[in-house]
């Protein structure tokens, strides 16, 4: 869970706190926060990342300390925040742009699949992706992801849920692109099977990989779990070790049932 404790996107004592005491707690495996691939990626101004040596080094810390200290293996989640990023710490209005009263300066731009705010009227409305911006973003979780391997991580995660970027291209509420990445399921999924053949490219074959994912949007016309299941389906024939499944958070209109 996010805890918008970092600064710079450094990972500093609180989180040696955070995941050292579930690791001696008895956790068998500890996952980190989504840990962002740009400054741009970032939810918040608090969130970590994981594209300079100083972020490495931090994480690296972490890591030998719970090695160290007791049997859990660490996991490294990585996202980009597409559409939801630029955004307040949850203690300062979660969701909510940047301003004042954040006391972290002016938002930074958006990519998103599509030109749709995460909230209309509220939400700074992100740039549609190009094929120039889609090479730099895969370039930066590929960067993330051998920093993360460096850093002695034991297993890696490529979140694609919670209407964050990768998710965004997959849900139909949020997709409206006409061309090859738009419009039919195979291709919402092109440009996050992309990414994730990158990581498993650059990723330890000795170390496992999954995958987070929205299985139900909860709005009509988004993701059932009949398309969580062909979602599945593309994700293991592409290498994935295991499917971490959650719901909801792509958009507002959700309306969650038993």
């Amino acid at each position: 869970m996010a805890t918008y404790s970092a600064v710079n996107g450094v990972p500093g004592d609180f989180h040696l706190m955070h995941y050292g005491a579930r690791a001696i707690g008895g956790s068998a495996i500890v996952f980190t926060e989504m840990t962002c691939v740009t400054p741009e990626g970032r939810i918040t101004p608090g969130c970590p990342g994981l594209w300079n040596d100083e972020q490495q080094s931090a994480w690296a810390r972490i890591v030998r300390f719970v090695h160290a200290q007791s049997d859990a293996k660490m996991a490294l989640q990585l996202g980009h925040a597409g559409r939801k990023g630029s955004t307040r710490r949850a203690w300062d209005g979660i969701d909510m742009p940047l301003n004042d009263v954040a006391r972290d300066g002016e938002n930074w731009p958006l990519v998103a699949p599509s030109a749709l705010p995460y909230m209309d009227g509220v939400s700074q409305v992100p740039n549609e992706m190009t094929q120039i911006d889609m090479a730099d973003v895969l370039a930066a979780f590929v960067s993330a992801a051998e920093r993360g391997a460096k850093a002695g991580f034991d297993w890696l995660e490529l979140h694609c849920a919670h209407g964050y970027l990768l998710s965004g291209f997959i849900s139909p509420l949020t997709n409206q692109r006409k061309d090859d990445y738009g419009g039919s399921l195979e291709n919402r999924l092109r440009f996050p099977l992309a990414v994730f053949t990158a990581l498993r490219n650059v990723w330890p074959n000795d170390k496992p990989m999954s995958v987070r994912i929205s299985a139900h949007d909860w709005v009509e016309g988004g993701i059932t779990p009949d398309d969580a299941i062909e979602i599945a389906k593309q994700f293991k024939v592409a290498g994935v070790d295991f499917l971490d499944c959650s719901s909801g958070q792509v958009d507002k209109r959700e309306k969650p049932v038993s």
